[in-house]
């Protein structure tokens, strides 16, 4: 991983910018598929990349167990929200790699409403990302906060072994809850075999090989002091709790800021 530590909201833009420019030069360099920088919004620089499956147990867990507890809380989920999801009582490991779980539009949908996922949930826009960085108030006396970036193919073939830990990114295309799109998100899982059977595992793990040709990841360690600046221009840019969760909550938490800590924090 790679550690760009920028003095200002300013300095990070242009990191950003210049970020995709090298994705776009190198996509004109090879005929080979170089896929779009993702990211992720840390309110504290020391947070770890973990799922909030990860938060929630310390425990390995199997992706077939993972699949077992999607079952056992289906039929409450549709029972309150009237919606139909088609969750397969047969599970297979995917074992060859990078195909999402069974059940992914629905675990999507689970992690949205704050169930326990091996999903790492990432956006297409750094601005949503940031605002994740910047949106509460640190209570830790940390002095920075940090958005990731990822690339998981840089114009080669990823390779990986099944027995090692390795991310995979799922793509966006799921019809699932609204806050999926409008957050932008995409998510990873990170995976490996033991005799045999998969178990989700720690991103980190995986991150610590620093492979050059793949799973590009950079951590941008912003500035706190920059909070005021950066949840004001976001603002202007619809980027705000309403525009990306849509309840009413979310919907208080926008107006609130704009009517008293907006001007309390200028």
């Amino acid at each position: 991983m790679k550690e760009v530590k920028v003095s200002s909201w300013e300095a990070f833009e242009v990191e950003v910018t210049s970020l995709f420019e090298s994705v776009r030069n190198r996509k004109d360099a090879t005929r080979l598929y170089v896929s779009e920088p993702l990211f992720r919004g840390h309110g504290n620089s020391k947070w770890k990349l973990e799922t909030t499956l990860e938060r929630y147990t310390s425990d390995p867990f199997e992706e077939r167990a993972c699949h077992k507890v999607m079952l056992r809380t289906v039929n409450a989920v549709e029972s309150f929200t009237e919606k139909a999801w088609n969750l397969s009582h047969e599970h297979q490991d995917s074992k060859d790699g990078p195909h999402a779980p069974q059940g992914y539009e629905f675990m999507i949908y689970l992690r949205h409403h704050g169930f326990p996922s091996p999903l790492l949930d990432w956006t297409r826009s750094p601005y949503v990302a940031a605002f994740f960085a910047f949106r509460h108030k640190p209570t830790d006396g940390s002095d920075n906060v940090a958005v990731y970036s990822y690339q998981e193919d840089v114009g080669g073939a990823k390779g990986w072994r099944s027995s090692e830990p390795t991310v995979f990114a799922l793509g966006p295309h799921v019809t699932t809850h609204k806050r999926h799109h409008a957050q932008q998100s995409e998510y990873t899982i990170c995976k490996k075999q033991i005799s045999d059977t998969s178990f989700y595992c720690n991103h980190e793990e995986a991150f610590a090989k620093d492979d050059r040709d793949q799973d590009i990841l950079t951590k941008y360690v912003i500035p706190v002091s920059e909070r005021a600046k950066v949840l004001e221009k976001l603002d202007l840019m619809n980027v705000n709790a309403y525009s990306l969760f849509g309840h009413e909550e979310s919907l208080m938490e926008t107006l609130a800021y704009r009517a008293i800590g907006k001007k309390r924090n200028g």
